[in-house]
């Protein structure tokens, strides 16, 4: 996914400043898709420098005028094309696997430790997702389209399937290290 998509999409829902499309990140996608300041602004110049979308100039008095972007009708077929093309396989690296794979190497009590380590920080992403869910619940939406809003929601739930999966996973893990059970639990469960 990129960021400029990611933009336009929000811009398809409603005009934004770039002050409030960060924070519409942090309150609705930063469970997958984090975005900081400095990323949109210089995403939004380069969407607009290809006609994605419109600036608007707001001049205020005693403060910075207010720029709010705008999708142009080309940034609606650009993220309509985006959204209907299935995406490639992304790089399925994941270093925490390497470091299993050759933890014959390591002690139980270090290997153990690398598990736990792991299984704080799977920890510390469920708490995100549950947090974001209820913002969520406690704020009224901007959105007033169900099925938008199903959609949306449907990304914290698979970023929290697929964690909780793995914490589960975790524990299993380290569970059967510290028994010395070292038996092969796939298609068991």
């Amino acid at each position: 996914m990129s960021l400029k998509h990611a933009i336009l999409g929000f811009l398809s829902f409603a005009p934004f400043s770039g002050y409030d499309l960060k924070k519409a990140f942090d309150h609705s996608v930063q469970h997958f898709w984090p975005a900081n300041q400095s990323q949109i602004y210089r995403t939004l110049a380069e969407l607009e420098e290809d006609g994605f979308v419109e600036k608007e100039i707001i001049e205020r008095e005693e403060r910075l005028d207010m720029k709010i972007y705008h999708i142009t009708e080309t940034g609606r077929g650009e993220l309509h094309q985006w959204l209907a093309t299935p995406l490639p396989e992304r790089d399925g690296r994941e270093p925490f696997l390497i470091q299993v794979y050759f933890g014959s190497q390591l002690s139980d009590d270090e290997l153990l430790k690398v598990f736990r380590h792991k299984l704080t920080k799977t920890e510390e992403q469920l708490a995100v997702y549950e947090s974001v869910l209820q913002m969520i619940q406690s704020t009224p939406s901007k959105i007033n389209d169900p099925r938008a809003i199903f959609l949306s929601v449907l990304t914290l739930e698979a970023g929290y399937v697929n964690t909780q999966s793995i914490a589960s996973w975790l524990r299993s893990a380290i569970e059967r290290i510290e028994n010395k059970n070292y038996s092969i639990n796939i298609g068991n469960s």
